[in-house]
C-alpha cells in the first residue's frame, strides 16, 4: 500500500503528520456541526468543515468504526487525491497518475459518482465518463484488467468533488448512501434520517432528560434521537459495505468494530415519548420502531397535540420535532398544529427546550414564542432553520 505525504494527485491516500488517512464525510448543508460532534464523539478529529463535507484523519478502524456508527452523514469517502485541476483535459492524466490498481481490487465492480459541476465540467455524466476514461487508460497502460463498470448496482464507488477551483477523488466507504435504516417508511415525503439525526444531534438530545416529539409522523425524528441519545449504533451490514472489499480495511475486523458499538449502548434513564394524531403514522412508526429495535423504549400514543397529556411528575427535557410546514397539509391545519403546540408548552412544558424544523416562517409564528437560536438547513432543497426555543418554568 503505498501513500505519501503531501496532497499531490500522483500519490495514493495522503497520510497526514500523524501518519493516518485523510477522509471526509458528507453532510446536508447546515448539519456539518452535527456530523463533526458526532466524530468527536467516536475520538476522531475534524480537520475542518466546509459547506456539504466534513474532513477527518483516522486509521482504517477508526474510519470504519465511523461508517458503522454515524447517523448524519449519508456518505463518507478515504481520500485519494486531491487538488486535482478540473478542466478536462488536465483532470484525466491528473486521474490516470492514482495508483488504482492498489486500491480498486481487479475483481469487482465499480462506478463512478460526480459531485458538483463548474463551467467546463457542465454535466456530471460527463464527468463520470472522464473518472472512467482515467482509469481505463491507467490499467492499459500498466497490462492490468480493467474492473467492470455496473451504473446500477456497483459494488465500489469511485466518489469525485468538484468545485470551481479543484476536484478531489475518493472512493466512498459504504457504496450506498448511509440513510437507510431498513425501516421502508411509506410517509409522504418523510424526512431523510441523517437529517433527522443531524437536528437531533443540534437540538442537544440526552438521555438522562425526557425527549418528546408530538408530530412523530412515521417516526424518523424520535428514532434517531433515541438512538443517539442512547449511543446505538445503526444496524448496518459491514459485509455489504464497500469498505468490507478494499485492501486499505484488509487487516479491520469489521464484525468486533460492530460489537463493540453495540456494547457500548446505554440504558435510558428518561421517558422518550412519540405522538401523532393519525392512526396511519402512528402504525407506520410503530412498525419502524420495532424494526430498528426501538418499541421498547420509545412510549407512542395516538394524540392531538392540544390535548396531550405528560406523564405525572415528569421532569423537564427537549421537544425535538419536524412540525407540519403547510406545504402538503392545507396552510389553516398547519398554522393550528403550530398553535397546539404552543398551548401544550404554556401548559405543561415549562422548563423545556423546543428544537423544531420549520421551513415556512409564515407557518412557525403561530407557536406564540420567540426562537433563542436558529440553524439554517437545507432539507429537500428547501431552505429551512431548526429553531430552539427555551419555556420558562412557571414560579
Amino acid at each position: 500500500m503505498r501513500a505519501r505525504q503531501g496532497r499531490a494527485a500522483a500519490a495514493g491516500p495522503s497520510l497526514t503528520a500523524s501518519g493516518k488517512l485523510l477522509f471526509h464525510a458528507a453532510a446536508a448543508s447546515g448539519l456539518e456541526p452535527a456530523v463533526a460532534a458526532e466524530l468527536s464523539w467516536l475520538n476522531i478529529p475534524v480537520l475542518e468543515a466546509a459547506r456539504g463535507v466534513v474532513r477527518f484523519e483516522a486509521s482504517p478502524e477508526e474510519a470504519a468504526r465511523a461508517a458503522l456508527a454515524l447517523r448524519s452523514a449519508p456518505r463518507l469517502a478515504l481520500e485519494l487525491a486531491g487538488g486535482l485541476p478540473v478542466s478536462p483535459a488536465d483532470l484525466v492524466p491528473a486521474l490516470a497518475a492514482i495508483p488504482w490498481e492498489e486500491w480498486l481490487p481487479a475483481e469487482t465492480t465499480w462506478a463512478a459518482r460526480v459531485v458538483g459541476t463548474t463551467a467546463e465540467l457542465r454535466d456530471v455524466r460527463y464527468t463520470a465518463l472522464l473518472v472512467k476514461d482515467a482509469l481505463r487508460d491507467r490499467m492499459r497502460a500498466r497490462g492490468l484488467p480493467f474492473p467492470e463498470v455496473d451504473p446500477e448496482a456497483p459494488q465500489i464507488v469511485v466518489e469525485l468533488r468538484v468545485t470551481s477551483k479543484q476536484a478531489t477523488v475518493g472512493l466512498d466507504l459504504a457504496g450506498g448512501s448511509l440513510h437507510e435504516r431498513g425501516t421502508f417508511r411509506r410517509g409522504e415525503a418523510p424526512l431523510r434520517e441523517d437529517v433527522a439525526a443531524g437536528i437531533c444531534v443540534l437540538a442537544g438530545v440526552d438521555r438522562t432528560k425526557p425527549i418528546l416529539d408530538p408530530f412523530c409522523g412515521t417516526g424518523s425524528v424520535i428514532a434517531e434521537a433515541a438512538s443517539l441519545a442512547l449511543r446505538r449504533p445503526p444496524r448496518r451490514n459491514p459485509a455489504a459495505m464497500a469498505l468490507a472489499r478494499l485492501p486499505a480495511f484488509a487487516d479491520v475486523d469489521l464484525r468486533r468494530v460492530v460489537l463493540e458499538l453495540r456494547a457500548a449502548a446505554l440504558p435510558p434513564e428518561a421517558p422518550i415519548l412519540a405522538f401523532d394524531r393519525q392512526p396511519r403514522m402512528v402504525g407506520e412508526a410503530r412498525a419502524a420502531f420495532r424494526a430498528q429495535k426501538l418499541d421498547d423504549v420509545i412510549t407512542l400514543t395516538r394524540g392531538e397535540v392540544a390535548d396531550l397529556e405528560l406523564p405525572d411528575g415528569l421532569a423537564p427535557g427537549l421537544v425535538v420535532s419536524n412540525p407540519p410546514w403547510g406545504l402538503r397539509l392545507d396552510a389553516d391545519e398547519a398554522a393550528a398544529a403550530w398553535r397546539g403546540l404552543g398551548q401544550l408548552a404554556r401548559r405543561a412544558l415549562g422548563g423545556w427546550r423546543l428544537a423544531l424544523l420549520s421551513g415556512a416562517p409564515e407557518v412557525t409564528r403561530n407557536l406564540g414564542f420567540k426562537a433563542s437560536r436558529r440553524f439554517p438547513v437545507v432539507v429537500g432543497g428547501i431552505e429551512s432553520r431548526l429553531l430552539l426555543y427555551d419555556v420558562h418554568a412557571r414560579p
